[in-house]
C-alpha cells in the first residue's frame, strides 16, 4: 500500500522533467547573454577610453592654438614641459590650457627650446651672404678655418669658337668670260657650259686669235 502511495504518476514526473530541461535551456540562455553583456561592456570601455584620448588630444590642440602654439612637435613639447611642473603643496596642478597661458603672457618663463614655437616668438634673422659660420663648440676659429671645405675652383670658361666657325663657305666667284681659262672652263659642269657656250667659244676664239670666226 505505502508502495503503491510513494509512486509518482507518470504524467507529473514528465512534468518535473520538462520544467528541468526549460530551467537548463534558460540558464544556457541566460550564460549567452551575460557573456554577450561582458563583451558589450569591454567594448564600451575601450570607446570610452578612446573617446577621452580623443578629447585629450582636442584640448591638448585647443590650449596651444589659444597660447599660439600651431606645430604639432611643439605641443609635444609643452606637454612634456607640463608634466614635469611639480603640484602645489595643497597636491593641485594646474591645467595644461593655464600652463601655456602663462607661458603666454610672460614670455620670460618660457623654457629655452619651447619659445621658438610661439606664434609672438621672433624670426630669426637672416644670415647675411658670404658670412662665415659659427666654429663648433670648443673649436678655435683658426682651426674652423682649416677643417672648412676649400671653395670650388671656378670652372674655366669654355674657348670662344673662331669667327668663321659654323660659317657656310661662299663660292668662288666665276671668272668673267673674258678672263675664262681652259683651266676654268674644263671645271664647269654640263649645266654651266651650256649656259655660257657661247661666251666660251668667244673667249676661246679670242684666245686663238680668231681662227674659230673664220671657219
Amino acid at each position: 500500500m505505502s508502495d503503491a502511495a510513494d509512486m509518482i504518476p507518470r504524467s507529473r514526473l514528465n512534468e518535473e522533467i520538462a520544467k528541468r530541461k526549460e530551467l537548463e535551456a534558460d540558464l544556457a540562455k541566460f550564460r549567452v547573454d551575460l557573456t554577450t553583456a561582458q563583451t558589450a561592456a569591454a567594448e564600451a570601455e575601450t570607446l570610452r577610453a578612446t573617446l577621452a584620448k580623443i578629447q585629450g588630444e582636442h584640448e591638448t590642440f585647443k590650449a596651444g592654438v589659444d597660447a599660439g602654439i600651431t606645430d604639432p612637435e611643439g605641443l609635444d613639447l609643452a606637454r612634456w614641459f607640463y608634466d614635469k611642473v611639480p603640484a602645489a603643496e595643497d597636491g593641485t596642478r594646474p591645467t595644461f590650457a593655464a600652463y601655456l597661458g602663462g607661458l603666454k603672457s610672460d614670455p620670460a618663463a618660457r623654457p629655452k627650446a619651447l619659445g621658438a614655437y610661439f606664434t609672438d616668438a621672433p624670426a630669426a634673422a637672416p644670415t647675411p651672404a658670404g658670412t662665415p659660420a659659427a666654429p663648433p663648440a670648443g673649436q678655435t676659429p683658426a682651426a674652423a678655418a682649416q677643417t672648412a671645405p676649400k671653395p670650388a675652383a671656378p670652372r674655366s670658361a669654355a674657348p670662344l669658337p673662331a669667327a668663321n666657325t659654323g660659317a657656310v663657305p661662299q663660292a668662288t666667284p666665276a671668272p668673267t668670260p673674258a678672263g675664262w681659262t681652259g683651266q676654268a672652263a674644263a671645271a664647269l659642269d654640263r649645266t654651266a657650259y651650256g649656259a655660257n657656250r657661247a661666251e666660251l667659244l668667244k673667249a676661246a676664239d679670242a684666245a686663238l686669235g680668231g681662227m674659230l670666226g673664220r671657219r
